[in-house]
């Protein structure tokens, strides 16, 4: 008896960090795993997030049964509300990750159109036709979970992003034994697991080596403000923060939106032990001395509008940097923010702060699995499919070679990208198609910017622009001289000779024009022609050119 095949398909995260979303298809129904965000480098100019593209679920809305998001961060939950704009459709996840999608969902007011399931680990539920198990997998948020689909074409995993950490804060480990016991009890037809740090070596340190170093650290500055940057989700890195800060007799104060929301909710939930009299609001930090302070704040990757950003430009309205402070950036940057991040760290410093980073302490570790742990996950399952997700295309290739050198077949084991869609049928495992999966770029309350915009604002961005209008007479003829705007391209004021050559040709042009009768239309047309052969000619530049031609009566 033939059975049922299972088609995976990729919205996003092959190819690039973020924007991570699976979607699996049994029996007519969908099935997503994670939906997240990616944020946009320097060529993406006014572009605030950048989301997996929708338009082919858009056909398929009514067989989309559920969401089940693998953990808290942006690059896996940040793009549910943006989701639930177009989709009602219910989410599924940890007690951690639902009140982090609950806290989004009720800010942009979507409340209606979902629900939301806590699994707890190691549980097995059904959602339509799919049976599956959610077990406990270390990573650099808490809670987060590697999902195991029991599918006619036999079990799937898909591990999330995960590191392997025998000494979690928490002491919730990675279940691998129950992971092993797959392989024994059924064998694993499919394995997805995060390529992150697929070509680092060896295995990455635990998060609680933080934790030592902090203890060495923060003691020497026990008359200094302690300004401390990371990512609000990783509330374990929070814990040790807030654990060595109120042993030091500081008190915590959070700072950006994002920070003070996930330090209540892990409160509430009892997931951040965080005594209520140690943490106080910004608006008292001035009731205390320097060295009874610690800031805990985000924006560590250098994001334009993030607490640590405002900071660094002075621009921040609750607090103000000086030589009396030393800022802790407790992170690394993500592949692609290298300099922004770098760029606040010179503005720190111009601001004389004292700034530690992981360039020269250990106060950060990665919540990604290197080569070893990447190994050991492998032969724990040892699968008859292996398929890299979550990362660029080079860390992909690097973890199916990672496969291969652990005696994995090559036939057996598949790099794909966006838009692939792969299926699993009685003969095995194969590409069976492609969607278009282009980048989603919301800007604002913009949440479709095309890809001819954006190209537009490059241009813009690059060569400024240039608007020339002149104005015609009842008679046809040219009055006074063409009026030349101009912002980005040049110096006005130091290009007054520049800007006098270019009225003169397109005076030129448009008189030449006039003489043989051409329409408005055409006169623009010749405007702009002339205008951005001058341009290029005297500035090498290529904005962009507009031109108007205005009748008097």
């Amino acid at each position: 008896m033939v059975s049922p095949n299972v088609t995976i398909t990729f919205l996003g995260g092959l190819g690039e960090v973020g924007r991570n979303s699976t979607c699996v298809e049994i029996d007519g129904k969908l099935l997503l795993i994670d939906f997240g965000v990616m944020f946009p480098d320097v060529t993406m100019p006014g572009v605030d997030v950048i989301l997996p593209d929708t338009d082919w679920l858009q056909n398929r809305s009514q067989d989309l049964v559920g969401v089940i998001v693998t953990h808290g961060h942006e690059d896996h939950l940040g793009g549910v509300p943006h989701l639930l704009r177009e989709f009602e459709v219910p989410l599924y996840g940890s007690e951690l990750t639902m009140g982090l999608a609950q806290q989004k969902v009720i800010e942009a007011r979507l409340e209606e159109r979902t629900s939301f399931h806590v699994l707890s680990d190691g549980e097995r539920l059904q959602i339509g036709p799919f049976d599956l198990e959610v077990l406990p997998i270390t990573h650099s948020v808490p809670e987060s979970l590697c999902v195991v689909l029991y599918t006619p074409q036999g079990v799937i995993v898909h591990t999330g992003d995960f590191k392997l950490d025998w000494d979690p804060i928490d002491g919730r480990m990675t279940d691998i034994e129950r992971l092993k016991a797959l392989r024994q009890e059924h064998g694993v037809r499919l394995l997805m697991a995060d390529s992150t740090n697929a070509d680092k070596p060896g295995w990455s340190p635990s998060e609680s080596t933080i934790g030592d170093t902090l203890r060495e650290l923060v003691p020497r500055w026990r008359d200094r403000r302690l300004i401390v940057s990371c990512f609000a989700s990783h509330l374990h890195r929070v814990q040790q923060i807030c654990d060595v800060a109120i042993s030091e007799g500081r008190t915590i104060f959070p700072l950006g939106r994002s920070m003070v929301n996930n330090i209540r909710i892990a409160q509430e939930l009892g997931i951040l032990n965080l005594p209520h009299r140690s943490i106080d609001s910004i608006d008292r930090l001035g009731d205390y001395d320097p060295e009874a302070v610690c800031v805990i704040c985000t924006g560590s990757q250098g994001e334009t509008n993030a607490a640590l950003s405002l900071l660094a430009r002075d621009n921040h309205p609750d607090l103000s940097l000086s030589d009396d402070d030393v800022v802790l950036l407790s992170s690394h940057p993500i592949p692609g923010n290298e300099l922004p991040v770098y760029r606040i760290i010179n503005r720190l410093t111009r601001l004389g702060c004292e700034v530690v980073h992981d360039g020269h302490e250990h106060v950060h570790t990665t919540g990604h699995a290197q080569r070893d742990e990447l190994r050991h996950l492998y032969e724990a399952i040892l699968p008859e499919w292996y398929l890299p997700v979550e990362g660029e295309h080079r860390m992909l290739r690097r973890n199916a070679d990672l496969a291969i050198e652990a005696g994995h077949p090559p036939k057996r084991t598949v790099v794909a990208s966006d838009g692939d869609q792969v299926t699993i049928d009685d003969d095995g495992l194969r590409v069976s198609g492609h969607i278009a999966a282009p980048y989603r770029y919301v800007d604002g309350l913009l949440d479709d910017l095309s890809p001819e915009l954006l190209e537009d604002r490059r241009k813009l961005g690059e060569g400024g622009f240039v608007h020339v209008t002149v104005v015609l007479g009842a008679a046809g003829e040219l009055i006074g001289h063409p009026d030349i705007s101009t912002l980005g391209w040049l110096d006005v004021e130091r290009s007054v000779q520049v800007l006098a050559e270019l009225e003169i040709e397109v005076t030129e042009a448009v008189n030449s024009a006039l003489d043989a009768g051409e329409d408005i239309d055409t006169i623009e047309r010749i405007i702009r022609r002339t205008t951005g052969r001058f341009v290029g000619n005297r500035t090498r530049r290529r904005p962009p050119i507009s031109a108007s031609v205005i009748l008097t009566d």
